[in-house]
């Protein structure tokens, strides 16, 4: 297992090429802006439950709550800035690097194992920014 900044950032990035940025939104809003999982899951009409498993996944990684918070907030810039490479067109979802559709349980794992280099690249890139920054603060 890696360490939290890394296991975090692959999460996050993961979800980002996958599109799912409400995954992203609800897990920074609840960790960094302090919003309930109940407000959140209104906003992106989605259960509260989901906002709380979003999270409950990134705190697990952390292995604490605050260095899940610390991590988000550290990571958050960068990986909303990652363009997503799995697009939904009209209730379908297709690889834009691959021009494949695939269905929505299967995006996140079309990733990992199609575009494992373009995947570890960012989060690679991501993990070693944030931790220059560190080393200056």
């Amino acid at each position: 297992m890696d360490d939290p900044l890394t296991e975090i950032t692959r999460y996050l990035v993961l979800k980002r090429l996958a599109g799912d940025t409400v995954a992203i939104m609800s897990i920074k809003e609840y960790l960094i802006d302090g919003l309930s999982p109940s407000t959140i899951g209104h906003k992106y009409n989605i259960s509260k439950f989901r906002v709380r498993g979003y999270v409950q996944r990134v705190v697990d990684k952390a292995r604490n709550h605050l260095v899940a918070e610390s991590i988000v907030r550290a990571i958050f810039p960068y990986v909303i800035e990652v363009e997503p490479i799995v697009l939904k067109v009209r209730g379908k979802y297709v690889c834009l690097k691959c021009d494949q559709q695939l269905p929505k349980e299967k995006v996140e794992h079309h990733i990992r194992k199609k575009h494992k280099d373009l995947l570890n690249s960012v989060v690679q890139e991501i993990v070693l920014t944030v931790r220059r920054r560190a080393e200056y603060m």
